[in-house]
């Protein structure tokens, strides 16, 4: 027997060895190529062609109706700017510049309603909506008192639309509604609560995140820094002049919810300790997942963009999935926004300098598509070889010395 397989081996054919060292390479290479698809490639860092080009971009809106956005850019050599280009007509409309009105470093924040309209605030009880080309300016009288807007929610049904405003109010934050053009007296800020952002959840009932700070020393903190807690709350008001109301509070363990998402029925929160998914006011699951912002898609699906260096990028539509990207998240995010199949997310590079890290949502359905082609023409591929050369060590076996 010994004899046999000496024989065999001494007589094998360089062809065979070929084979063999073909088989080799064919795994090494369909290991590489599948292994390659484990990693997300559909975000990277791509090349600005548009008038924020060169400068930081701090706030942005996309506008939902036109290929257009809204933007507050700071640039060292030319200060803050606040302007809205149309590709569309090619147009670039100047708002607040420092050759003209320079307020664009007091523009709070810059979002986009649910119909379309671009909203943002400056100046004390008053909202400057932004619709095709027309600017609106909402002035709220101050009976009830003078406030700064920080943040805007609204919620139409019954052709009917109600505005909630998130209000700076002395040194506490407060929701205010609009009923007609008079905002109402301040919610309740006995909570020890500062508000961060708004939304709408339902009618009738209205979503807040915040942070609550502890009575020194209360839950077993130091006295000289009460711990922060984040917090959800949940806000009832009806569009009446009545007072919105806060129904509960919900306390969580650490870190800061930043910003939310809307997927289907339910809302996502994005935080740097944990996230959220609502289901209901009594149906909230936290997930492990820490990011920087939570955006949703025009796919119904919310992405969670974690802090320079990360290594993974999650997404939940029902499910919670995390990818390994290419190469770890290389920007310091200032701004995030969303515009067709494609997340914009702004901010610096290791070195300070502005630039833009784009994330093709179509890009998930591509790679997974590609790597079950991959998985199923190298299982065909390597039946074949296998096949083959276990034929021929057959016929070569047989084969009479």
């Amino acid at each position: 027997m010994a004899g046999g397989w000496r024989r065999y081996l001494e007589e094998e054919s360089e062809h065979q060895w070929l084979s063999i060292t073909v088989f080799f390479a064919f795994v090494l290479i369909g290991a590489f190529a599948i292994g390659a698809t484990e990693h997300f490639v559909g975000a990277s860092v791509v090349d600005i062609n548009a008038e924020y080009e060169g400068g930081l971009v701090t706030n942005i809106a996309y506008h939902s109706e036109t290929d257009a956005y809204t933007a507050v850019v700071y640039a060292p050599d030319a200060g803050y700017h606040f302007f809205t280009q149309n590709f569309g007509d090619d147009t670039v409309t100047q708002i607040y510049s420092p050759d003209t009105v320079d307020r664009a470093a007091d523009v709070r924040f810059v979002k986009t309603m649910p119909d379309g309209e671009v909203v943002f605030a400056v100046d004390n009880n008053q909202v400057i909506g932004l619709s095709g080309n027309t600017m609106i300016t909402y002035e709220y009288p101050d009976t009830n008192g003078v406030f700064a807007v920080l943040d805007v929610a609204e919620h139409t049904s019954n052709e009917e639309t109600h505005r909630l405003l998130l209000t700076q109010e002395g040194a506490n934050t407060s929701v205010r509604g609009v009923a007609g053009m008079t905002p109402t007296h301040p919610m309740s800020m006995s909570l020890g609560v500062q508000w961060h952002q708004i939304e709408a959840y339902e009618e009738g009932v209205w979503l807040a995140l915040g942070t609550h700070f502890s009575t020194a020393g209360a839950d077993g903190s130091s006295p000289a820094s009460p711990q922060a807690r984040p917090v959800l709350g949940w806000i009832a008001w009806d569009g009446t002049p009545n007072t919105p109301v806060v129904n509960k509070v919900q306390t969580f363990d650490s870190g800061v919810f930043h910003s939310m998402a809307s997927v289907g029925e339910t809302v996502v929160v994005g935080g740097t300790g944990q996230s959220l998914v609502i289901h209901g006011i009594n149906d909230v699951e936290t997930l492990d997942v820490r990011c920087s912002h939570v955006i949703g898609d025009r796919e119904g699906r919310a992405w969670f963009i974690g802090e320079a260096g990360s290594t993974t990028i999650s997404t939940y539509n029902g499910e919670l999935i995390t990818y390994v990207l290419g190469r770890a998240l290389p920007i310091e995010i200032s701004a995030v926004g969303t515009e067709g199949d494609h997340i914009h997310v702004h901010g610096t590079n290791e070195n300070g300098e502005p630039i833009q890290w784009s994330i093709d949502i179509t890009a998930n359905g591509s790679i997974e598509s590609g790597r079950g082609f991959l998985n199923l023409l190298y299982l065909i591929v390597g039946s074949i070889v296998m096949a083959s050369m276990l034929r021929f060590a057959i016929v070569e076996w047989r084969r009479p010395a």
